[in-house]
């Protein structure tokens, strides 16, 4: 005798989708003053869709900015469900005091195409995923971005517990609001127990993290932990700017008081002992060196 098995209406397979479809658009960067981009930055909106999809060409999304048509080319995604645009804002894009908005129709080819792992053309339409004046992404290409330090960070660590002995380096890194060039030798102020020590500028020009580095001296000592505080940032005869030549702000929108993991006691030098021998060669021939050869 058949066995009938009925399956409940909620329990019912949904079908996989044979024509990959739009289901999420959303703008995932975030201006870096408040809620409008200025000239430099950097808009981006990611277009979800129900399947994985790939992408060959640059296809373009319409960013509706004030009363003009900007097109924000593809730049990643392809082989997943999430395909990002991105737009730079420049001095001629139109002002928008109400907010960004994305069309209906906003997804073009451009010549490329868009379509499932199997080789379905994607359908472009947005419905009502659609965008109208999106309030935190205003846009006014008129003014300008300083770089800015958003974050002050202790990257190093002690090689034995909580404090630093003479002779080892202590790395901070300075976050910032955009890329940042640097052309000298910059510096950052550490307070020291009751002295001011100076970390030279290291690495990360034209990147958002520079890092400065202090070696500690036998005569350092801080029991309670290095402290940074606001305006330790000093150009020291360089410069700190934008990728667009605008001067960083030298304040710092944060600081650091008496890092705790971070105390500096110099007297204590940190002894260099081996931990290791080893033969890094090996003989040409079989397990024996001959003339000529290097041990």
């Amino acid at each position: 005798m058949a066995l009938l098995v009925l399956i409940p209406p909620g329990l019912a397979q949904t079908p996989t989708p044979t024509v990959p479809a739009v289901n999420a658009v959303s703008i995932t960067s975030r201006p870096v003053t408040a809620q409008t981009y200025f000239r430099g930055e950097r808009i981006e909106v990611d277009i979800g869709f129900q399947v994985p999809v790939t992408v060959t060409g640059t296809p373009q999304l319409a960013l509706t900015i004030g009363s003009a048509t900007q097109q924000a080319g593809y730049v990643r995604g392809s082989g997943t469900q999430t395909l990002t645009f991105h737009f730079v804002v420049r001095s001629t894009t139109a002002a928008d005091t109400d907010g960004i908005s994305i069309g209906a129709s906003a997804l073009t080819l451009n010549g490329g195409m868009i379509q499932s792992l199997t080789g379905t053309a994607a359908t472009l339409g947005l419905g009502t995923n659609a965008i109208a004046n999106a309030a935190g992404h205003k846009v006014d290409g008129s003014r300008v971005i300083s770089p800015g330090v958003q974050s002050v960070t202790i990257r190093s660590r002690p090689t034995s517990g909580d404090t630093y002995g003479a002779g080892e380096r202590i790395a901070v890194e300075l976050g910032y609001n955009v890329p940042a060039v640097v052309t000298g030798t910059p510096q950052v102020a550490l307070t020291i127990g009751s002295a001011t020590r100076q970390a030279n500028y290291a690495r990360g020009s034209g990147t958002r993290t520079l890092t400065f580095g202090y070696i500690v001296q036998s005569t350092d000592t801080d029991a309670d932990g290095i402290s940074i505080g606001r305006s330790a940032l000093a150009l020291n005869g360089g410069t700190i700017q934008s990728l667009t030549g605008n001067n960083s702000q030298l304040v710092l929108n944060a600081s650091i008081a008496n890092a705790t993991a971070h105390k500096v006691d110099g007297s204590s030098a940190t002894v260099p002992t081996v931990s290791a021998v080893s033969l890094t060669s090996s003989p040409a021939s079989a397990m024996t060196y001959g003339a000529g050869e290097t041990i």
